[in-house]
C-alpha cells in the first residue's frame, strides 16, 4: 500500500479533486483513509434513488470513506451543520470545499478496481487481484 496525502483548498470540488488526482497518479485502486475538513456545499444521493440532494453549508466534514476505482468511485459522507445536525449519503459531485479537505487515500497496488452497470442500473465494483512479481 502507498499513502497519499491531499489538501483541497476553498472552492475545489472534493469528487473532482478525487477523480483528478487519481488520474494524475495513476491510481488504479485505493480507499479513503481520512477525510476531515468543511463543505460551504454537499451534494448526497442515497443508494437507492436518482434524486440529488444540495444542502448549502457551512458544514463540517465529521466522516468520510469510500473506494477510488477506474471508471468511478464510491464516496459516502456525514456532515455536520452550525446546529450540530448530521446528515450524510453518497456523495456526488459538487460537493465544494469551504475553508480546506486534508485527505489521506491509501492506494492497494495489488489490486485493479473497476466499475460496470449491473440489473441496478449502477456502476458496481469489480475487483482484480494483480500478481504479485
Amino acid at each position: 500500500m502507498k499513502e497519499h496525502v491531499i489538501r483541497l483548498m476553498p472552492g475545489d470540488d472534493l469528487i473532482g479533486a478525487l477523480e483528478n488526482y487519481c488520474q494524475k497518479y495513476e491510481i488504479e485502486a485505493a480507499y479513503i483513509g481520512t477525510c476531515v475538513g468543511s463543505l460551504s456545499q454537499v451534494r448526497f444521493r442515497k443508494g437507492h434513488s436518482k434524486t440529488v440532494n444540495t444542502i448549502i453549508g457551512p458544514l463540517e466534514i465529521v466522516s468520510c470513506v469510500g473506494t477510488l476505482s477506474k471508471g468511478g468511485n464510491h464516496i459516502h459522507a456525514s456532515v455536520s451543520d452550525e446546529d450540530f445536525y448530521v446528515r450524510g449519503g453518497h456523495l456526488v459531485q459538487g460537493c465544494i470545499v469551504q475553508s480546506t479537505a486534508e485527505i489521506v487515500l491509501v492506494q492497494l497496488e495489488n489490486y485493479e478496481l473497476s466499475r460496470s452497470k449491473d440489473v441496478s442500473g449502477y456502476k458496481t465494483l469489480i475487483i482484480n487481484e494483480l500478481q504479485k512479481s
